[in-house]
């Protein structure tokens, strides 16, 4: 089915697809490159997915060569097809994608859950013919140095390339924004962003970053791994990126409100009808404290201890403190200050990152064994090593 785009034909993906001689991934990876011109949907579009023209189809067509010359720009290699195509060991093209000196354009994850990386035949070929010295001269000591740390480039040039690629579709800036935060950690999106309705709106406007099946816990597991900033220099400047742009998004147009089933906080006992809790002030004595029902009426409840007074709107806010459970309050009565413990037993004491420690406080087996250890923290995320021609970075977008 063909449509009409500002006065020019255009055709869906999948018959551009077919009308280019192309698969479905590589049409993709097409697309995703720029050497496939797209345009946003028509306003009468309800997929809302984007469409080729016409006339991008017939200039890939008049092309000479055609369909070899677009496959062969956009052909992928793994990385032993990579080493062969570079003339090198694999071993030490594994070296070189580590440190960063070219990055992939895609991933997979294979059965047995590993991330397999593609690169870009055509940009392999590129550095192997401009950067001799590196393919087969010595490692520069500050490479060994970055790749006897534990460092991988490559997780992050991929997400580099990506959002810069999907940045540059979006359609103003709720969309750039949405971009940015799908790099991000949820901790620090949480931290970001307070209002439940702007995180449901960006929720809807997350784009997919990659096109890697998850239909298991450990494909899904690895597929967010690579999707997701991680060392700490990254997650920085996409935490900054996001900031701006999530500040320019709001001076835009607010978020779409929620609905009210949606907003409405669940019914409680100590709510009421209107999503508020209200309680009194406790006296020194720790009186009982009493909460707003949401029949009217005035129920007394089991005193909690210390409390404020809480109004308004408590989303977002941590949950009120409950009535300890009876474990909890034997656990309190036998490490608590003052406790006795029998002859020959101590209470286990907790390492919190160099501070006393407390009583009751326990740690997993993961905990103590990784407390302590120093997190290796990353070159610059604003430009490449020093070996590497390329940078990385993000598109600024005012």
């Amino acid at each position: 089915m063909t449509v009409r785009y500002e006065g020019s034909e255009t055709l869906a993906m999948g018959r551009a697809a077919r009308e280019l001689g192309l698969k479905t991934g590589e049409f993709e990876l097409a697309v995703q490159l720029d050497e496939v011109g797209t345009v946003p949907p028509g306003p009468g579009d309800a997929s809302g997915r984007r469409r080729v023209p016409a006339a991008e189809i017939a200039r890939l067509q008049e092309e000479r060569g055609f369909p070899d010359t677009l496959r062969e720009r956009i052909r992928v290699v793994g990385a032993t097809e990579g080493a062969e195509l570079m003339g090198i060991a694999p071993g030490r093209f594994l070296r070189l994608a580590r440190a960063g000196c070219f990055g992939p354009v895609r991933f997979y994850v294979n059965r047995y859950g590993a991330i397999v990386w593609q690169y870009l035949a055509a940009e392999l070929s590129a550095f192997a013919g401009k950067e001799c010295s590196l393919i087969h001269g010595p490692t520069p000591p500050p490479m060994r140095a970055l790749l006897c740390s534990g460092q991988d480039w490559r997780g992050r040039l991929w997400r580099s390339r990506r959002v810069a690629q999907l940045v540059t579709d979006a359609d103003g800036s709720w969309a750039v924004s949405a971009v940015i935060a799908a790099v991000l950690p949820p901790e620090e999106l949480a931290a970001l962003v307070r209002d439940p309705a702007e995180r449901v709106w960006l929720r809807k406007l997350r784009p997919c970053l990659s096109s890697a099946g998850a239909n298991t816990t450990r494909t899904r597991a690895a597929v967010e791994r690579a999707e997701t900033a991680e060392e700490f220099d990254e997650v920085m400047w996409y935490r900054i990126s996001f900031s701006r742009q999530l500040d320019a998004a709001r001076r835009e147009h607010p978020a779409p409100a929620l609905p009210p089933s949606a907003a409405a906080p669940p019914s409680d006992a100590g709510t009421g009808s209107g999503g508020e809790v209200q309680a009194d002030e406790p006296t020194e004595t720790g009186e009982a404290v009493e909460a707003q029902g949401s029949g009217g009426g005035r129920a007394p409840v089991e005193d909690r201890g210390p409390t404020s007074k809480i109004k308004g709107d408590v989303r977002g806010l941590p949950a009120p403190a409950t009535v300890p459970s009876p474990r909890a309050r034997l656990i309190r009565a036998r490490t608590g200050p003052g406790a006795q413990f029998p002859a020959g037993t101590r209470p286990r004491a907790a390492v919190t990152g160099g501070g006393p420690a407390r009583h009751g406080a326990f740690l997993t087996r993961r905990a103590r064994a990784s407390s302590g250890r120093a997190r290796i923290q990353s070159p610059s995320f604003r430009k490449s090593p020093s070996w590497t021609t390329e940078t990385s970075s993000l598109p600024s977008r005012s």
